[in-house]
């Protein structure tokens, strides 16, 4: 059964950086991790110019580029749910995303005093926060440098 667990945390207070350094060490642990990066801006997979590239600007509803050992798919779909994105992985044990605040999914908040930005308010599912900021709510609190603590956290938590 895939587990989902969300990332959460404004910007520029350390999710990325974070994900990109547990999943190494959930891996290590047997765990096979899939990311969807939530991003309320538009993006292109690919570089002008390409063929892919140029299926999309002429209008194609979803262009697919695949080798002999991995796929990727950009589809127009309006709105895009959650709950599809993850039917895409469900062959993995965990699913990080990074943001998606606003899911029905655990989360973990992300956040740093040396940003300058307030936590987020009025989580649902929250489990834990990863920060150098003391909290007296009796959420367990995670020290953003020891990721192994982390992803020891997210192992026996959720897996």
């Amino acid at each position: 059964m895939t587990v989902t667990l969300s990332i959460v945390g404004k910007s520029g207070s350390g999710k990325t950086t974070l994900i990109t350094r547990i999943i190494p060490l959930l891996q290590q642990k047997g765990i096979r991790v899939g990311i969807i990066k939530h991003t309320a801006h538009g993006f292109e997979m690919d570089h002008e110019g390409k063929d892919s590239w140029k299926h999309q600007q002429a209008g194609a509803d979803a262009v697919m580029v695949a080798s002999d050992t991995a796929y990727a798919l950009v589809k127009k779909v309006t709105p895009v749910r959650l709950e599809e994105l993850e039917g895409q992985m469900a062959d993995l044990d965990l699913i990080i995303t990074e943001g998606y605040k606003g899911s029905d999914r655990p989360k973990i908040e992300v956040h740093r005093t040396a940003t300058g930005k307030a936590p987020l308010k009025d989580l649902k599912l929250l489990v834990a926060r990863i920060t150098d900021a003391p909290h007296e709510d009796g959420l367990p609190t995670l020290d953003p440098n020891d990721v192994q603590g982390v992803a020891d956290f997210i192992a026996t938590t959720f897996l």
